[in-house]
């Protein structure tokens, strides 16, 4: 079990984190994007204010449970329902892993500044005790992650002859 220690949290953290961060929010967003854009042609929304419209304001968590709701209904394709799951696994798997970034608090032990620890937010109420150390490499991998889906993603929106988003 983890000891309990009063973390300090800086306003800035460590310079090398910047880029993965970022890195990985754009990704994700791009992410969200092809997802949006999957589910609107699917269901052969072609207007582009409608398709917005649908998926606008809809939690990141919410996007990737109507994506995975797609394959019961309506992709009657075997090899294309294997596909969307996988992608829909591991989009929530990466939403998670970016939410944790994106929404936790950045912390360190007093004496160990170097050591960066990422303290959870629950349910957008809360800093939870419990922290996990969270590398700059964590961070590149975590990015590294996102673009190869999204690389899937596209190849997935391509082959389904979806317009560009």
């Amino acid at each position: 079990m983890a000891s309990w220690f009063k973390a300090k949290h800086p306003r800035n953290i460590l310079t090398g984190y910047h880029k993965p961060i970022g890195q990985l929010v754009v990704r994700w967003n791009f992410t969200e994007l092809y997802l949006q854009s999957i589910i609107w042609h699917i269901w052969g929304i072609k207007d582009p204010k409608v398709a917005r419209l649908l998926t606008w304001d809809l939690s990141a968590v919410s996007k990737v449970e109507l994506f995975q709701h797609l394959v019961s209904r309506w992709i009657a394709d075997p090899t294309d329902q294997a596909e969307l799951k996988a992608i829909a696994k591991d989009a929530e798997s990466l939403r998670v892993k970016r939410n944790r970034v994106a929404h936790g608090i950045w912390g360190y032990k007093p004496g160990e500044r170097k050591k960066l620890r990422l303290f959870q937010i629950k349910r957008e109420t809360r800093i939870l005790p419990k922290a996990e150390v969270v590398s700059v490499a964590d961070v590149k991998a975590w990015a590294d992650e996102i673009d190869k889906l999204n690389v899937r993603l596209v190849k997935f929106h391509r082959k389904l002859g979806a317009p560009l988003p």
